[in-house]
């Protein structure tokens, strides 16, 4: 499957603007720091006010249009960023200690969790990393200019 990102940014606090995110997207905007939102999209927290939606590339017009309508008046951005974005997923017992050689997040269970999610350098690459599945399963979501190297690396380690 091809996958779309939309950024997405507005007042957390902001009741009408959590309702209207929540009713476009089909569901909850995730609200903990570093934490990602699971059903039909993955929604990564990226800062107290800016959000990542991934998603099929299919739906990413629709919701795009859906957002901008949930959120009319409200003071927000919504952007299509599909284009800028490369995706790997990395299954097996073994990933956290891959990740490590590049990576100085701390990838114990313990720590970062299924659910989680940290933007963070890996070799020298800037990076979402995202534990999606308790298989366990990472999405890493990186720059396309950056993708061909990181593939490289990942490969090489």
């Amino acid at each position: 499957m091809k996958l779309g990102h939309i950024n997405l940014r507005g007042d957390a606090a902001d009741t009408a603007f959590v309702n209207g995110a929540a009713s476009g997207l089909g569901q909850a905007l995730p609200l903990d720091r570093n934490t990602i939102s699971r059903s039909r999209h993955r929604i990564y927290w990226l800062g107290p006010n800016e959000w990542q939606v991934v998603t099929d590339l299919d739906n990413v017009a629709e919701l795009v249009d859906k957002l901008r309508r949930a959120l009319a008046g409200r003071h927000v951005s919504i952007n299509d960023v599909s284009g800028g974005y490369t995706v790997f997923h990395l299954s097996g017992s073994d990933v956290p200690e891959l990740l490590a050689k590049g990576c100085t997040l701390d990838l114990h269970p313990s720590v970062f969790q299924m659910g989680a999610c940290a933007q963070s350098g890996l070799a020298k690459a800037i990076v979402l990393l995202g534990y999606i599945e308790e298989t366990p399963v990472y999405e890493i979501i990186v720059r396309r200019s950056f993708s061909e190297y990181l593939l490289r690396w990942l490969r090489q380690n």
